[in-house]
């Protein structure tokens, strides 16, 4: 053999060598304690046995596997949290068939070190409290990790990403779930709380209902579904229900297609932030929808505000304060009022009120606002502080209430069945009879959002100005859809053969 031959023979060995180590392997865990470990054998290995078995294997290898037993497996605090810093997949029968749970008081189960690669599946994780801690971590994914989640219940306990990538589908997270400075995708879940801290985090949520009941023991001091402190959080084709969210710090806050329903308080910002919110229902909320404050930017499009109230002095569906900017386009407003006590206060602004302005700013475009059929004795329009509005292609049916200087431009507007709104009544449609406006009930009329359509022979119909006339209606159909663009929310006269995104 030449000795060419005999080194690329070597070679070949040795990579021979270096991918057998590199294989991944399978670990079953037969017991449901926490024993001192002593090595993961067949018929005798622990949870804590088969991960220090992985921990040894090669770190730059293949996913390794460990699968457990249903049943419930139990982590002793004194013998510390599982270490992973490498590929790991943990497989269980099922979220509500395989529980792993600390004992003897509180423990972190999982901590996913940098390099470390982990996967949870089919199981589900409880950490219990011991003494003051009443939110402990289940797991952390710390700077440099991967954590994946699938039919993962988190039943006690907290899941933490500090600047580590994570992806959570078809998991139930019961308390809270932190995000600091990472990157995170969560589908088809549902989770009690989240808590966004940092910068850098950025954080999608895909079908997901976030709900405070989910938790039957809400820790002290929680009073939130969702707290951002910065970062981006975007939100679609969710629910959030029983709670409410807040927005404490600059931060950029996006829902598409989110149903806002049955909370005790409003999206609120107290910083500057940046809000959208496109396609939305806000319904039955008992304290606002929407309070929009300390300066931040608000862009509303396409959503629809139902049989909102608020025990407060102003803004049954939205409060506008401070030096914040409220753009609100194609949008429905549909009885939304105060409680009675409230009202015989003088409240003011049953869909949109302001107060203790400081520069707030409201721009209104294409949009529909309706008062309930009764109000509360004693309601009034008006504001309270240094505002302005402009309104245009919009229609109020109601009062408004606005003093002269508040009104900036406004134009193409209507007003029925009386002229409280102090519109320039040259330039728009004021005193209109409830016959001549002939808007039908609240319905379903296409797109995402329940709408108010104006009814044969509307005077909204072809009137709305063409500068100001935006491309599409709340439905997502085109504008015009006669001669000209219609007042309101949505176009009367438009070919409804197709969906809005062109499909049958």
């Amino acid at each position: 053999m030449s000795a060419r031959h005999a080194l690329l023979r070597c070679a070949f060995v040795v990579l021979a060598a270096f991918a057998a180590g590199a294989q991944a392997e399978t670990f079953t865990v037969t017991r449901t304690d926490d024993p001192a470990p002593d090595g993961c054998r067949p018929g005798d290995c622990s949870l804590r046995e088969a991960v220090e078995a992985v921990a040894a294997n090669d770190p730059l290898g293949q996913t390794d596997l460990i699968v457990l037993p249903a049943g419930t497996i139990s982590l002793s605090v004194s013998r510390g949290t599982l270490q992973v810093v490498q590929p790991l997949r943990v497989q269980g029968a099922g979220a509500d068939d395989t529980l792993i749970e600390s004992v003897q008081g509180s423990l972190t189960l999982f901590s996913v070190g940098d390099g470390g690669d982990l996967t949870l599946t089919g199981l589900g994780l409880k950490t219990l409290p011991t003494g003051n801690v009443g939110l402990p971590f289940s797991i952390e994914a710390l700077a440099g990790s991967r954590l994946t989640m699938d039919d993962v219940l988190v039943e006690k306990g907290q899941v933490t990403i500090y600047a580590a990538a994570a992806q959570i589908r078809r998991s139930r997270l019961r308390n809270l779930l932190i995000v600091s400075g990472g990157q995170l995708l969560v589908e088809d879940s549902a989770i009690a709380y989240l808590d966004e801290a940092l910068d850098t985090s950025n954080v999608t949520l895909r079908r997901v209902a976030l709900d405070y009941w989910l938790d039957p023991e809400p820790p002290q001091g929680v009073s939130a579904n969702v707290y951002i402190f910065a970062g981006t959080l975007t939100i679609e084709d969710s629910t959030i229900t029983h709670g409410s969210v807040y927005i404490a710090a600059p931060a950029t806050l996006t829902l598409r297609r989110v149903r806002y329903l049955d909370n005790t308080g409003p999206i609120r910002s107290e910083a500057a932030a940046n809000v959208a919110i496109e396609d939305s229902l806000f319904e039955n909320n008992t304290a606002r929808a929407l309070y929009a404050a300390g300066g931040a930017e608000w862009n509303v499009t396409g959503s629809s505000f139902v049989k909102n109230r608020v025990d407060g002095n102003a803004g049954g569906a939205i409060l506008l304060e401070d030096d914040t900017v409220l753009r609100i386009r194609n949008s429905t407003f549909s009885g939304n009022t105060f409680s009675v006590a409230a009202a015989a206060d003088g409240a003011r602004g049953a869909a949109i009120g302001y107060r203790h302005g400081a520069g707030a700013h409201l721009i209104v475009m294409h949009s529909t606002i309706a008062a309930p059929a009764v109000m509360p004795a004693g309601t009034v329009g008006g504001h309270d502080g240094n505002v302005v509005v402009d309104i245009s292609n919009s229609i109020v049916r109601g009062s408004c209430g606005m003093d002269a200087h508040v009104l900036q431009n406004n134009s193409n507007d209507i007003e029925s069945p009386g002229n409280t709104c102090g519109l320039d009544v040259e330039q728009n449609y004021v005193s209109v009879s409830s016959t001549s406006l002939a808007l039908n009930p609240l319905a379903s009329n296409g797109g995402p959002t329940p709408t108010i359509l104006p009814g044969a022979g509307s005077l909204a119909i072809n009137r709305a100005g063409t500068p100001q006339c935006l491309p599409t209606d709340q439905r997502g159909y085109a504008r015009p859809g006669g001669a000209r663009c219609d007042i309101g929310a949505v176009e009367a006269d438009v070919d409804d053969t197709l969906f809005a995104d062109g499909f049958d």
